[in-house]
């Protein structure tokens, strides 16, 4: 509370005269004795205000017991100018009870999940290490050991193959080698690009390394220079299948052939790269070649190769082809249904019957009884390596 005289506090309520503040005050005669002084009441009533029971009483309460007693107006209101000033009574202040705490059953809360928390990880834990684990770890022992297996399969495979190739080369050192590239004999024929061109329609059917070598000669006989920008200009000129955007990746694939075929040869000669053809050259012949095909010469041409089943097949044929000439030949008229079978069965007919129950016997009995032969596995095709 400021004590600022300007603003005038608010008008306390009078409060009740309690028994104790007015026992206190010294007896005073009735007003209207002769024998009071005025002086001598002032005095008593200065006495009475400056008491601490009376100090913090209400101003009104205090004028209208001063009047009682006997004094003016102007009497009451200079003996409560002579007061100090005070502050106005400041009611008391209540405030509502603060609501209990949730701190504890925060913490029992916290508590249960913990708890909770810790006996669902030692439950998972147990059948983790009790169950799953040793599954997971025999499962994982079992992959690393057939990795091992395989790799260790691996390894014996490729010492296998390793050893196999070196005894290959050995074996077959005399043998010729396979050219890198053999030419059909119908391209071999052409030189040029307008002969090569009329062995097809498709220009795309024509191999490659032979369109390149008669580009290559037909340069070289006009004496111009066979560089990679005269050899892929004479080739757009000769085919129109170059010059659209379908033929980028023929002309790529061509390059690619100029690039990596043994039978093209790049020189640099005045500051151009100048391709030369370079026939490969037929391979030498050993001696054991000459001698085999010596052999191959002097030795009859056999027949092909029959299967050997074709002697039964053709008996059978045979066989099946006298059956029916022998029941064309018999003079057998035509029976109807539930006309019986009276007539007397001929000689002829009874011999064939006997001889098919005969060959039925035969063929059931060397297909019961006869071993098996296991048929000959093909040898080995050796590979030839470079």
């Amino acid at each position: 509370m400021s004590n600022d005289k300007s603003t005038p506090p608010p008008p306390p309520s009078e409060p009740q005269q309690t028994p104790s503040t007015i026992a206190e005050v010294p007896p005073s005669p009735p007003v209207g004795s002769p024998e009071i002084d005025r002086t001598e009441l002032i005095s008593r009533a200065r006495t009475f205000l400056h008491s601490p029971q009376v100090r913090n009483e209400d101003v009104a309460a205090k004028r209208r017991f001063l009047a009682e007693k006997g004094l003016t107006v102007p009497e009451v209101e200079g003996l409560i100018r002579e007061l100090p000033v005070q502050a106005p009574l400041i009611p008391p202040r209540t405030y509502p009870q603060p609501p209990p705490s949730n701190l504890p059953n925060l913490l029992i809360g916290l508590a249960r999940i913990l708890s909770w928390l810790a006996g669902s990880s030692a439950a998972f834990l147990f059948l983790y290490f009790r169950h799953i684990y040793p599954r997971l770890s025999k499962s994982y022992e079992a992959r690393i050991a057939i990795r091992n297996h395989q790799k260790d399969l691996f390894q014996k495979l490729t010492t296998s193959l390793e050893s196999y190739k070196t005894t290959q080369l050995e074996a077959y050192a005399d043998l010729p080698r396979p050219l890198p590239y053999k030419e059909d004999k119908k391209y071999q024929e052409h030189h040029n690009l307008e002969g090569i061109l009329t062995t097809s329609e498709n220009v795309q059917d024509i191999p490659l390394p032979s369109l390149l070598r008669c580009a290559i000669e037909e340069l070289v006989s006009k004496k111009e220079a066979v560089t990679s920008q005269a050899i892929f200009d004479l080739l757009e000129n000769r085919i129109p299948l170059l010059q659209t955007d379908e033929g980028a990746p023929y002309i790529e694939k061509m390059w690619e052939t100029l690039n990596t075929t043994p039978i093209f040869k790049s020189e640099e000669t005045e500051g151009a790269t100048v391709w030369l053809y370079v026939p490969l050259l037929p391979p030498t012949v050993t001696p054991i070649l000459s001698s085999m095909t010596t052999l191959k010469d002097v030795m009859p041409s056999s027949p092909p190769p029959t299967n050997r089943y074709q002697h039964t097949y053709q008996a059978l044929v045979d066989f099946t082809g006298y059956l029916t000439g022998q029941l064309y030949a018999l003079r057998n008229p035509y029976r109807g249904p539930g006309a019986g079978n009276t007539s007397p069965v001929s000689s002829q007919e009874e011999d064939i019957r006997r001889e098919i129950k005969a060959l039925k016997g035969l063929i059931l009995n060397r297909r019961s009884f006869m071993p098996t032969i296991p048929r000959p596995s093909a040898p080995p095709n050796p590979i030839v390596t470079p």
